[in-house]
């Protein structure tokens, strides 16, 4: 698994690439050969060990979206505030909503959070 990425010397390769073992490709979806294909409260225990590593915030927002889809319940949509505030007003015309919907700082939630009841979510 991912430990045996750490400790196993790998060969350098030209283009900064390396191949990783098999063991160690998902052939489907992710989330389900991780979680499974349902999520319930009984689960949470088995589930504190497993762990999907994102190289960047994008990925983890897709596998966020996935595992939610796990979970029973019925979906809640919650939005961002879109406004800029600016002491003259001239630029909020160069902020257009569409663009400010699109940001995801890093450790900010998306402009649409999606949550489930009994979803786990870290607040920073």
């Amino acid at each position: 698994g991912l430990l045996s990425l750490t400790t196993v010397d790998y060969q350098q390769p030209k283009n900064d690439e390396i191949d990783l073992p098999t063991g160690c490709i998902s052939d489907s979806y992710l989330t389900g050969e991780i979680f499974g294909s349902h999520i319930s409260l009984e689960d949470v225990p088995n589930l504190c060990d497993r762990v999907v590593l994102c190289p960047k915030t994008e990925h983890s927002l897709i596998v966020n979206e996935q595992v939610l889809q796990h979970l029973p319940g019925v979906e809640t949509v919650y939005s961002s505030v879109d406004d800029i505030e600016c002491e003259d007003g001239e630029d909020v015309c160069n902020y257009p909503t569409e663009f400010l919907n699109s940001l995801t700082p890093s450790g900010m939630p998306p402009h649409k959070l999606n949550l489930k009841a009994n979803a786990i979510a870290m607040l920073l």
